[in-house]
């Protein structure tokens, strides 16, 4: 990467779909001039079954960063990450733990910004291990931002709560006659989103008489157990999308459908609330609860309970002004509570404190991952030669 004159705001980020990239791109894309130079390093790993962001953001630059874990020696892998950012000060903004693992092996002389993308063991766990690296930690959820608390008391000063902002939509969704149209917009994996849930809830949509119109927009690991599940003319899959193919999709439908196991906030959610979608989604305590009134401004079946799901959708396509008073509620409160203005600038505003953020440094790098190969000294060609000869032994990518 081309040297960037300081201060500058560098976001590091996994280049897979999802939820954690259109906060990103929004923080870029309305933000304020400030004075900072703000760039987007995407890394990515070919070894992975993520599907890729592939888009670009509207930054003042945007580079990708390309590893192989866990064939490479992790050490080379992270002394090419710094080499690889802009020289000069200012803020670090980290989302994964790549990035912080390279904050552990090496000062990159900026203030390290962790946000927290979900609620879930994994994010709490790279904030406890890397805390001696991290100056602030964002979480857009209270939720989040409790649990973090609780698990590092000592830092609860250090703990910002900044929602993500969403602009007004070029247009809301009108009432048609007809099936109801269902949309779902994400990650197709089922360990999180349980999309494998989405076959069976339009199976008892069929044995209660209930005709609908599926849309899936997106991509990921599970996509061939979930098309060959369901294959039916009720669902049309469209791949891929980008956030403003998606607002303008969504506007064409009546229900957005997210049978979730766990969230931070989701932004798909927010995304389709904004423009009057009716949500369904999973009562989790995290995101979905503190964003959504059940009755009000959606509706919340039971984690994974197929049954209370045809209900919910069910009880909608009987009562069509129920869809119209939640589609009404659900538009006021993302307007109410997400403006993109207010929540940029809020996150700005975190950066520009860059200074007072930064914490010392200890002279004594720990990195706090790595096996027998994973030494400073061993050179990288030789750890990938062994590596790429026992994944190969045991039939795996290289």
């Amino acid at each position: 990467m081309a040297p960037v004159t300081s201060p500058s705001v560098i976001y590091v980020v996994p280049d897979k779909l999802g939820g954690m990239l259109n906060i990103i791109d929004g923080l870029l894309r309305y933000r304020r001039p400030d004075g900072f130079a703000h760039g987007a390093m995407l890394t990515y790993n070919p070894l992975s079954t993520d599907a890729r962001f592939g888009g670009a953001f509207h930054a003042d630059y945007q580079a990708t960063f390309e590893f192989r874990s866990p064939v490479e020696n992790f050490h080379a892998v992270l002394r090419r990450l710094r080499d690889a950012l802009p020289a000069g000060e200012g803020v670090l903004v980290a989302n994964d733990l790549l990035e912080l693992a390279m904050a552990s092996a090496f000062d990159c002389g900026r203030a390290v910004v962790q946000i927290l993308h979900g609620d879930h063991d994994y994010y709490y766990d790279l904030a406890a291990r890397h805390e001696a690296v991290i100056d602030a930690f964002v979480v857009y959820g209270r939720t989040m931002e409790r649990k973090l608390k609780e698990r590092l008391p000592h830092r609860s000063g250090d703990v910002h709560f900044l929602p993500y902002g969403l602009r007004a939509p070029p247009r809301r969704r009108g009432a048609v006659m007809g099936p109801l149209r269902l949309l779902f917009v994400g990650r197709y994996e089922h360990g999180q989103k349980g999309v494998l849930d989405l076959p069976l809830i339009d199976r008892a949509l069929v044995d209660r008489g209930i005709d609908v119109a599926w849309t899936m927009v997106g991509a990921g690991p599970d996509e061939a157990r979930l098309r060959g599940a369901w294959q039916t003319p009720r669902v049309s899959f469209l791949g891929r999308k980008t956030t403003p193919e998606v607002i303008d999709l969504a506007a064409d439908h009546d229900v957005f459908i997210l049978p979730t196991r766990y969230e931070g906030v989701p932004v798909a959610l927010l995304e389709a609330m904004n423009v009057g979608l009716v949500p369904v989604v999973s009562h989790v305590e995290s995101g979905v609860a503190e964003i959504l009134s059940d009755g009000q401004t959606g509706l919340m079946p039971p984690v994974g309970h197929i049954s209370a799901f045809a209900d919910a959708i069910a009880a909608l396509d009987r009562d069509r002004s129920l869809v119209e008073s939640i589609s009404e509620a659900a538009w006021r409160y993302v307007a109410a509570h997400h403006d993109i203005r207010m929540r940029t600038d809020a996150y700005q505003a975190l950066f520009a404190q860059y200074r007072e953020l930064r914490r010392p440094r200890s002279p004594h790098a720990v990195v706090p991952y790595g096996s027998t190969l994973d030494r400073p000294w061993i050179p990288n060609v030789a750890v990938r030669t062994v590596r790429t000869m026992i994944r190969r032994a045991q039939g795996k990518p290289v």
